[in-house]
């Protein structure tokens, strides 16, 4: 279609009142693949952030391109927030649909279904790292922190415990997209689509007040910000709006419009970390730039969101589809792949005694071993640990998405 013209997809309705719980009747699927490859955009961002050489006191005073390789660096935390917004314009939009369908929100199924999805990866990795700690320091952990995270309460337990080691901070993340859980389809059962848009709109100027408070309160504010729920709600928002707006509708765009809405997110990115300092470590940016910042990666999230979707499903790589159907166990496993890896290194420079310009190449392979791990492990997992509960969710579908 020429032009950045609106392409309007009918959605799908249906007359139906009652449909039960272990034998729903389906709807029309709704996936889009070009979605998953926007996953495996948001994963690659946060794994070059944690597998790129960071910042610290020896490189205090290095020059321009040790700066820019860090602004570059910091943004990749945004990937998460991009993660937010995707899984609330899909969720939305699938409770939208099953209320059409249904002419209800079936919460006990939605429960069943994200815990199908989300605990037995999560739960195996929890207990499997508490167990190696018993054996391996660097993956030890106290009993308040495990307990913290084994509750979905990870995020908090780190700003308020001042953990100063945790060998599963990444998966903080989690924690706040089970608070998001419990929270949305319980208003879109009570209220609908409009309780839904109201709370979305609250969510927005309260992330602004809680970064105020955070900052004014909280002795290292950028890191008390990152992890507060109420602040990353705002992104769950952005993706709920989306969906609302959108309505089932898939936008259009020319080539050339998605290219320009891909570097205007970028440029969003980088301004908020290397101009408001979002994530630099020992930096105070201060509330203004702070609240600048944040708008400027939900700025970011949202292009990177429309210039995704409605883009050609044949120009996609299926290997891009693939690795983004399987981007929950990217995430999860990278980290402990990425330690992994550099624990190797570490061995082979000490036994080895390298220096100079083979410590680089050492590095370099490190990192590359680092995400071919991730790769392997997530596709083992997603196979013979996370399918076989996937398939037990169709007894709780009543709208279908991403086939197994």
């Amino acid at each position: 279609m020429e032009g950045n013209r609106i392409l309007l997809e009918d959605t799908p309705a249906s007359t139906a009142t009652h449909a039960s719980i272990h034998a729903p009747k389906k709807a029309a699927r709704f996936y889009r693949p070009e979605l998953d490859v926007l996953r495996l955009v948001a994963f690659f961002t946060v794994f070059m952030c944690h597998a790129l050489p960071f910042d610290d006191a020896k490189h205090a005073n290095s020059g321009r391109a040790w700066q820019a390789l860090q602004t570059f660096r910091e943004a990749g935390n945004f990937g998460v927030c991009l993660f937010f917004l995707l899984s609330s314009y899909l969720i939305t939009e699938l409770l939208r649909r099953e209320v059409l369908e249904t002419r209800s929100v079936h919460l006990q199924a939605f429960y069943v279904r994200r815990s199908l999805r989300i605990w037995p990866l999560y739960f195996t990795v929890l207990l499997a790292v508490a167990c190696l700690g018993l054996f391996w320091p660097a993956l030890r952990m106290p009993i308040p922190q495990f307990l913290a995270y084994l509750l979905f309460a990870g995020n908090w337990y780190d700003i308020f415990g001042a953990a100063t080691h945790n060998p599963l901070s990444w998966l903080w993340s989690i924690s706040v997209e089970e608070q998001f859980y419990v929270i949305w389809p319980s208003m879109a059962k009570l209220g609908g689509l409009r309780a839904i848009k109201i709370g979305s709109l609250v969510c927005l100027p309260l992330a602004l007040i809680a970064i105020a408070l955070v900052d004014r309160f909280q002795t290292h504010p950028n890191v008390a910000v990152w992890l507060n729920g109420v602040v990353q709600f705002q992104f769950f928002a952005w993706g709920a709006l989306l969906a609302i707006l959108l309505a089932g509708r898939i936008p259009s765009f020319s080539s050339a419009t998605r290219a320009a809405m891909l570097a205007g997110g970028a440029v969003c990115w980088l301004t908020a970390s290397g101009v408001c300092h979002l994530k630099k470590a020992n930096f105070d940016p201060g509330s203004l730039r702070l609240c600048i910042g944040y708008e400027l990666v939900a700025v970011g999230c949202v292009c990177f969101f429309l210039a995704a979707l409605g883009a050609s499903v044949a120009k996609l790589p299926q290997f891009c589809v693939y690795l983004g159907k399987v981007s929950y166990g990217l995430y999860v496993f990278h980290e402990l792949a990425l330690t992994a890896a550099t624990a190797v290194r570490q061995q082979i420079e000490q036994s080895l005694a390298l220096g100079g310009r083979a410590t680089s190449l050492l590095f370099v392979a490190d990192r590359t071993l680092g995400l071919l791990f991730t790769i392997l492990a997530a596709s083992l997992s997603y196979k013979f640990l996370e399918t076989p509960f996937l398939k037990l969710k169709n007894k709780f579908t009543f709208v279908g998405s991403r086939p197994v």
